[in-house]
């Protein structure tokens, strides 16, 4: 039986100018956040949250599944508005080229305004898909995890 070697791997130490680049980078990322918009969507998290869960407190049952439909009517708009999942507008090289220029700059114009009216859907989107994760974790996991205990 022959024994293969394993190669150790060297750990390699980052250079002074590779770490510098790092910390500027993770500077700028954090320079960016946008803290009124991260409030704002906690925000309507908890409000979406506190009804949600007062209706089923209530026996209200059918708030689960308008929550549900909610969620995937959001997330199928927020789609074929924003043309998918990109964040950037389209550039003018993908574009055909059989297309005019006054048609290119309109197509061009018409997808910034998409991106932006996607961007807002995307606001109220995102807490609700929270709040669907919220409650199938609730519904699925911790039933399993606290079945253990009792």
């Amino acid at each position: 039986m022959s024994k293969t070697k394993k190669k150790n791997k060297k750990s390699r130490i980052a250079s002074p100018e590779e770490l510098a680049a790092a910390k500027q980078g993770l500077r700028e990322r954090a320079s960016r956040f946008n803290g009124k918009l991260a409030l704002l969507m906690l925000g309507i998290f908890a409000v979406l949250s506190l009804l949600y869960y007062l209706l089923l407190s209530m026996h209200i049952f059918w708030a689960t599944p308008v929550l549900y439909t909610l969620a995937a009517t959001l997330f199928l708009v927020f789609f074929f508005v924003n043309r998918g999942f990109s964040r950037e507008p389209v550039s003018r090289e993908i574009l055909p080229d059989t297309w005019s220029e006054q048609k290119k700059d309109a197509f061009i114009e018409e997808d910034v305004r998409r991106k932006a009216l996607g961007r807002k859907i995307m606001v109220i989107m995102t807490p609700v898909l929270l709040l669907v994760l919220c409650d199938m974790v609730m519904l699925f996991f911790l039933p399993v995890l606290t079945a253990g205990t009792t």
